[in-house]
């Protein structure tokens, strides 16, 4: 697969991923292939990719009679993907505490002073899966790594959502951000992997507090 293709692949996932979580396709709608190549003036061979990549971060199902349909967001799903960002990410931060280069560690930093100073719940939470993503990026082309940076993806609708609903934990997430980012610099893997985990597991715990089948009905309308 050439990177040209794969670059194509991946503009395509974004923008529908994104039109997912604002709404603009709904629970139940079906992405049609066809349509959405002419959208894009892209191949279908690209929009194929991207509905499995759609799928495998849990925001379609694929099914032979019923074709693409959205799922949308429910209250199980936060659950499970919280299980398993705890299971493996903590895992993999500590892997890349002791591969992470200088500029990607300076970058995580400039990303937490831009979420210290964001406003907008949909804006912090794409900065928040960029941080973490640049913590762990040495790692890329891992299957952990993958996993991880899909189960972000998914979990990004459900953080921003907390966060309109319960501003203050914008800023606990951000001063335990702070920890971690200090376990970094201090090359601690264990403190890294016990901070990583400490914080998913708040925030499992903060969304669930927040976040029921009534909000998601109307989130992102």
């Amino acid at each position: 697969m050439s990177k040209a293709f794969k670059t194509i692949e991946q503009q395509v996932l974004s923008q529908l991923r994104n039109d997912i979580l604002r709404g603009n396709y709904r629970p139940g709608d079906k992405l049609r292939q066809d349509d959405v190549a002419r959208r894009f003036e892209v191949s279908t061979t690209p929009v194929r990719e991207a509905f499995r990549g759609l799928r495998s971060e849990g925001l379609v199902t694929i099914d032979a009679n019923k074709g693409v349909v959205v799922k949308g967001l429910s209250v199980q799903d936060v659950a499970e993907i919280y299980e398993l960002r705890i299971v493996l990410e903590p895992l993999l931060a500590r892997k890349s505490v002791a591969s992470i280069r200088p500029d990607a560690l300076e970058a995580a930093a400039a990303l937490h002073e831009q979420m210290c100073r964001a406003d907008d719940p949909h804006a912090w939470a794409a900065l928040n899966c960029d941080f973490h993503d640049h913590l762990m990026r040495s790692e890329q082309g891992s299957r952990l790594y993958e996993m991880v940076r899909n189960l972000l993806l998914v979990a990004a609708p459900y953080v921003s959502l907390s966060i309109y609903l319960l501003p203050q934990i914008q800023l606990t997430d951000n001063e335990e951000h702070a920890q971690i980012l200090q376990g970094y610099r201090q090359r601690d893997a264990a403190l890294v992997e016990q901070i990583v985990r400490q914080h998913l597991q708040q925030t499992l715990e903060a969304i669930q507090d927040s976040v029921n089948e009534e909000t998601l009905g109307s989130a992102f309308r």
